[in-house]
């Protein structure tokens, strides 16, 4: 590993100082920034024209962040000018080019509206699309009050979240979670847990990455959902300090505090946040196997005790030069309390038996994380940036779950009761470099990766008699799970003349998995060994035949690897009748995504996409006896997916702005299992909201989203769903403080309801969650909220297009 490490180095060295020397020739770049009101001013029109005459010498456009780089310049005295539709055009100051490359840093373009129109567009709009993405700016969100990072990524257009959890984009299962541009390593409840215990008020904005490019890691049928936590970029030292109350079926309160402090070699950030109460959530269930009917309802109530905090330091040392460090923590109480009561009797037929089990969990879970990172950048396209990252993550969880069986007269027929302790512990390390440079007229981009994830399990299950543990050795067991993947990828990316651009990419991942279950009685129940080399090719064309329309042409292929919970093989009993298994056979995914997408006057967009899943895996619940089900995750089929997105971001008047967000797909599903049946559906979803400036510096929010019958996991058939949210803000004190209240869910229809047929068992199940509710925030801004952002904000750590990984 350390002579492949030294390999990369040294080659990136040799390419580093190689690209000194292509454009060591007698004509020059000119380089630069277009912003718009805070915004970045995508495929504007760059003029290099001469001082003498105003003739125009050499002509640029803008790339999608707003960057321009006009090369070729011969020595001369200059004038740059800047067109874009909407916006007033920009005249810069004279300069001379005679013997260096110029940056003409952040060009800030007007609007040509008049003053009260300016002053409506300065807020940042909730939505904005791109070719390649879709940005949900939260914090403009009013809804986003009181919400956690989990509650937003139901607010996000075009995501779909399930009965169980699970994230659906698009259509498709198999979203890859992303902080800060990094991939997140845990999964299933770990991850859920996780985005709980982020606040509104941590987050910036939610990406929505649909092609990734090969820069990215693999993983993610779906694509990728990059949630970007808040770092402040304004010069001087400040800080936003907040409260919140929030009413469901419970009382939920949450504060947060974040401070920074920044000037121009350092920026010193840190943010704390928590979350307190009580959340509850229902499952119903209608269960038939074997000629009996089961009826149960379940009713969990978590206890809410989450914090969490970062600390951050970034160090520029000129620039071109940036260090920085990163410390992350949270802290949550996984605590819960369910009641469940399932009715048992004959199909159709009076029930003659009442299950009561009651399960009682007590538990915490402690996440830590370091990074350190370094960024070059110069004026000739050359970047560098190389990140290290370790990370623990420490789980304790004890439950208590009496079986008590009762005739419909109350009298006792039996009682099992037995307790688990089930405590787990990760460690992660990864390291990255990535690399940049002109080269072959266009940008060549590329990197390695490295990452290690250790994970340690331990499952121990008792028998409890009259308040008396006993360890049941053949229930109980060890599993020790350990990943390695190593990845290396390259990416090209060139313009062709004013109208096309092409972007093709490869990326090599080799995934080595090894999990050994071991008994409590010493002998080694299951092996889990993977070792499979994959390559992941991109690519993406985009033509732009007018100022008013772009088409983007993408392709990728991506996979879905198992977490370490899902290959462990040994049962966990949910209650005396229900259990979830692990399955070691589990095999990884692929998937192969192709998209058309249309651009109209920046704004609009439309994109059709196919997406073909091999070896789609998710749980299933299938039957074991007479009475008893389990829950396991298999590869149950091959996934198609059609899916067409309309994008409509516009103004209806001056104080009235609408984005509404059209999903339409159909997914079927072929059968691999000879107890599935094979299904497809044609699903359709909206997302819309209505921002409404009013009298007295209101500002009202209307939204929602719905979604029409689906297919979850391939095997239950999902009812419609939706959501109707508003919410209301008033700022004082000069925009210092504000106070917002919200509604979400006001008609409490975003609750499920879905059926499901696999071999010989038929299920009809709801379930839902405190998501109607009102919630009331007051936040405050203090310190030198005034002061302009830094001129190079764009450049280093900052810059999101580079997915350096910076914090």
């Amino acid at each position: 590993m350390m002579q492949i490490k030294s390999i990369q180095l040294f080659s990136t060295m040799i390419l580093f100082f190689l690209g000194q020397g292509l454009y060591a020739q007698n004509t020059y770049k000119v380089q630069g920034l277009l912003s718009s009101q805070e915004q970045s001013v995508p495929f504007a029109t760059v003029f290099i024209k001469a001082i003498a005459d105003s003739s125009i010498v050499k002509v640029g456009i803008s790339d999608s962040i707003g960057r321009f780089s006009v090369t070729a310049v011969p020595p001369g005295d200059y004038f740059l000018e800047a067109s874009m539709v909407g916006l007033k055009r920009y005249f810069s100051e004279s300069f001379k080019l005679t013997n260096a490359n110029i940056d003409m840093g952040e060009i800030v373009m007007s609007s040509n509206e008049e003053l009260d129109a300016i002053e409506i567009v300065k807020i940042r709009p909730i939505i904005q699309v791109y070719p390649d993405k879709m940005v949900f700016n939260v914090e403009n969100t009013l809804n986003a009050t009181g919400s956690n990072g989990f509650d937003l990524l139901r607010k996000a257009p075009g995501v779909i979240i399930d009965n169980s959890n699970n994230i659906i984009l698009e259509g498709k299962s198999g979203v890859q979670i992303y902080i800060n541009d990094k991939a997140s390593v845990l999964a299933g409840d770990d991850l859920v847990n996780f985005l709980k215990s982020l606040q509104a008020t941590d987050i910036d904005n939610i990406e929505i990455i649909t092609q990734p490019s090969s820069k990215f890691d693999a993983a993610g049928n779906a694509g990728i959902i990059n949630i970007i936590l808040r770092k402040d970029k304004r010069l001087g030292t400040n800080g936003t300090v907040q409260v919140g109350y929030e009413r469901g079926v419970n009382d939920r309160y949450n504060g947060s505090l974040s401070v920074n402090n920044r000037t121009k070699k350092t920026n010193i950030y840190g943010t704390y946040s928590t979350n307190q109460g009580k959340h509850r959530t229902f499952l119903l269930f209608d269960r038939t196997q074997q000629g009996y009917q089961y009826i149960s309802e379940s009713y969990i109530t978590s206890l809410l005790n989450n914090h969490s905090s970062k600390l951050g330091f970034d160090w520029f040392l000129n620039d071109k030069n940036t260090i920085g460090i990163l410390a992350t923590g949270n802290f949550f109480n996984n605590g819960s309390l369910s009641d469940t009561k399932t009715e048992i009797g004959p199909a159709g037929e009076t029930a003659d038996q009442i299950l009561t089990a009651d399960n009682i969990t007590d538990g915490r879970n402690i996440q830590f994380s370091g990074n350190l990172n370094y960024k070059f950048t110069d004026t000739l396209g050359h970047e560098l940036s190389m990140d290290a990252d370790y990370g623990i993550y420490d789980r304790t969880a004890s439950s208590f779950q009496p079986n008590v069986y009762t005739d419909p007269n109350g009298s006792v027929l039996t009682e099992n009761n037995f307790r688990m302790e089930t405590p787990t512990n990760i460690q992660i390390i990864t390291a990255k470099i990535d690399y940049a440079q002109y080269a072959l007229k266009g940008k060549l981009s590329f990197g390695g990766k490295f990452s290690s994830v250790n994970t340690i399990n331990n499952f121990e299950y008792y028998h409890v008699i009259n308040q008396v543990d006993s360890l049941d050795a053949t229930r109980s067991n060890n599993f020790n799970y350990k990943e390695t993947i190593g990845a290396a990828y390259v990416n090209y990316a060139k313009q062709f003349g004013p109208k096309w651009n092409l972007q093709v990419g490869l990326r090599y991942e080799h995934t080595i998995a090894k999990g050994d279950l071991i008994t409590t009685q010493g002998a080694s129940n299951d092996t889990v060994d993977l070792n499979y080399p994959q390559l992941f090719p991109s690519g993406g064309l985009t033509w732009t035949p007018s100022m008013k329309h772009i088409w983007s042409l993408t392709f990728s292929r991506r996979i879905s690897r198992p977490n370490y919970q899902t290959l462990n093989p040994f049962q966990t009993q949910l209650d005396e009748l229900s259990y979830r298994q692990g399955n070691p056979t589990l095999q990884p995914s692929y998937a192969n995504n192709v998209r058309l997408s249309h651009t109209f006057k920046y704004r609009f967009n439309t994109a059709v996409s196919y997406s073909y899943v091999q070896d789609y895996f998710a749980q299933v619940t299938d039957t074991l006896g007479f009475a008893q089900n389990f829950i396991s995750t298999i590869n149950v089929a091959d996934e198609q997916t059609i899916n067409l997105t309309v994008s409509l971001p516009f103004q209806i008047k001056p104080w009235w702005s609408v984005f509404v967000n059209v999903s339409a797909f159909h997914t079927s599903y072929l059968a691999n299992d000879v107890k599935f049946v094979p299904v497809s559906r044609f699903t359709g979803s909206l997302y819309a909201s209505n921002t409404f400036l009013l009298p007295a510096g209101f500002r009202l929010e209307v939204s929602g989203w719905f979604s029409t019958p689906s297919i979850w996991g391939g095997t239950y058939l999902v009812s419609s769903m939706g959501s109707l949210d508003v919410a209301v803000e008033k700022k004082f004190f000069k925009d210092r403080l504000s106070l917002r209240v919200a509604g979400s869910d006001l008609f409490f229809t975003s609750f499920w309801e879905a059926d499901l047929q696999f071999g010989g068992l038929y299920i009809d199940g709801s379930g839902g969650w405190e998501s109607r509710k009102i919630a009331v925030s007051l936040s405050y801004n203090f310190g030198n909220t005034e002061v302009k952002k830094a001129r190079d904000r764009k450049t280093g750590l900052e810059d999101e297009k580079n997915r350096t990984g910076g914090q």
